[in-house]
């Protein structure tokens, strides 16, 4: 049994149902690639290879790397690598894995934003998996449910308990299936403007978003409603401000990096 490492947020699945109910998620179509990140002991691997697909797996762990390349031979191409820093695939390619829960976000954003990819099947931290469908109006709901909707949809295969781990982490978890769904008025600039309007919830949308670009008080007041917040507006109704903006606008200062909080 492998010891896990708490530097890199290891919890191995145990769950042998799990296993087969991701993997069977993953569906790869012929000549896809299948990336497999954070593969640690190889569970979901050893079910993987009975696609004829070709297989990637990224692990940061060396010493996990190494025993990959060692059990799996050519069958698997194991890259010791960080999945916020690994080429992503300029080919059609299905992700699947375990993300860790430090690193699960950017991952996660970094997939769904990527251009080649069909599909994607993760295990998060329920916590995570709730925000990303949540429905407005809603706690969970906020800047990442907003960012995976412009890029992709998204819903829970199944929930897991600590038990299904090792070592049993302290929240539950959950399996997200994602299909690319890029809207067309997808850009930097409305990504930007929605990370605004959640700088800090508490706030109305008016208050997030005076100042954004250079958008008067005023200007805002024009956009929304005086006692309107983030939470309340759909990604659609986001997309419409933003259009609004530029429309009446064209020549506001570039963006300022905003603080994601949703």
């Amino acid at each position: 049994m492998t010891r896990p490492k708490k530097k890199w947020g290891q919890n191995f699945l145990r769950n042998r149902g799990a296993v087969e109910r991701i993997v069977a998620a993953v569906e790869p179509q012929p000549g896809e690639l299948i990336v497999e990140i954070g593969p640690g002991e190889g569970v979901l691997t050893e079910k993987l290879i009975a696609f004829p697909n070709e297989i990637v797996a990224i692990e940061i762990d060396p010493e996990l790397a190494e025993r990959l390349r060692t059990r799996f031979g050519s069958r698997v191409t194991v890259v010791h690598d960080d999945a916020l820093d690994f080429p992503l695939p300029t080919r059609p390619w299905r992700a699947v894995g375990n993300l860790p829960y430090n690193v699960a976000t950017p991952i996660l954003r970094r997939v769904v934003a990527s251009e080649h990819w069909r599909r994607a099947v993760f295990m998060l931290q329920k916590e995570v998996a709730d925000r990303l469908v949540a429905a407005p109006s809603t706690e969970p709901y906020g800047f990442l449910t907003l960012f995976v909707q412009l890029y992709a949809k998204a819903r829970t295969l199944m929930t897991l308990d600590p038990g299904s781990f090792h070592p049993p982490p302290k929240v539950r978890s959950a399996v997200v299936v994602l299909e690319p769904d890029k809207k067309p008025y997808a850009s930097e600039e409305l990504v930007d403007l929605i990370s605004a309007a959640f700088r800090m919830r508490r706030k109305t949308l008016v208050n997030n978003l005076a100042g954004w670009r250079g958008l008067s008080r005023a200007e805002a007041l024009e956009l929304v409603a005086k006692d309107a917040r983030a939470e309340t507006l759909t990604l659609e109704q986001f997309a419409a401000i933003c259009s609004a903006i530029d429309r009446d606008a064209p020549s506001r200062p570039a963006p300022t990096q905003t603080t994601d909080r949703g």
